[in-house]
């Protein structure tokens, strides 16, 4: 798997998917503040905390004032948005993984962190000290805080990769999918059908990934405090 810094190099917003989040009802304000200092959400118990929000959304921000690109207002609300939406997707998947039975073991987190070439010295191994000094500056984690951010991402990918793994496409199916996109003929259908047949699971899985999101919102209570946090409050 792709590790978060290397998910960062290229300046693109961190969601994953296209999640469809408006079933989300979210609770502003009334809120206490020994309960919610310095938290910019809670997903069904779970704080998010504004510390973490602010590290990944100043990311990405860099990573697009590094490409070359400038960043204004626009760009920084959307990135924000992109950022808010995705730990909160990220948290509810994570979980609804836990809930199936799925684990991320220590191991598998340590071969990530190990193989991740930001963590590598020039003699491209591993470097403990370069480790430490690159969480600590670029996202202002402890090593052992940055490894269960990796964890409950990781679960949030096996739960997409389970769904994605259930996705079947009938050859009919195929030949309709083609044909709605190509005015009803099947003139290159053979050439172009393995292209195709990734759209349309790309489709389906994004449908899937949807109905979920929208069974767990409706399920799980998700409290927003973003504009609390950005006021200051």
């Amino acid at each position: 798997m792709i590790s978060l810094l290397n998910k960062y190099k290229k300046p693109i917003f961190i969601a994953t998917v296209s999640i469809f989040l408006a079933s989300i009802v979210f609770m502003a304000g009334n809120f206490l503040a020994d309960t919610t200092t310095g938290v910019v959400a809670n997903v069904g118990g779970k704080k998010i905390m504004y510390k973490d929000f602010t590290t990944r959304v100043k990311m990405v921000l860099d990573n697009i004032s590094e490409s070359g690109t400038p960043v204004n207002e626009i760009i920084r609300k959307g990135v924000k948005q992109e950022v808010f939406r995705d730990m909160i997707v990220e948290e509810l998947l994570s979980s609804e993984a836990e809930k199936n039975g799925m684990e991320i073991s220590d191991f598998e987190i340590a071969m990530e962190v190990q193989n991740t070439p930001y963590f590598k010295g020039k003699d491209g191994r591993f470097n403990q000290r370069l480790y430490y000094q690159t969480v600590w500056d670029r996202l202002h984690m402890t090593p052992s805080e940055y490894e269960a951010w990796r964890k409950k991402a990781r679960l949030a990918s096996k739960f997409k990769e389970f769904v994605h793994s259930g996705i079947k496409i009938t050859p009919e199916e195929l030949k309709s999918f083609y044909r709605a996109s190509n005015k009803g003929g099947l003139k290159n259908f053979e050439k172009e059908k393995e292209e195709y047949r990734r759209k349309l699971a790309q489709e389906k899985f994004l449908n899937i990934i949807n109905y979920h999101l929208q069974r767990l919102t409706a399920q799980v209570e998700v409290k927003n405090y973003l504009k609390e946090r950005e006021e200051g409050r």
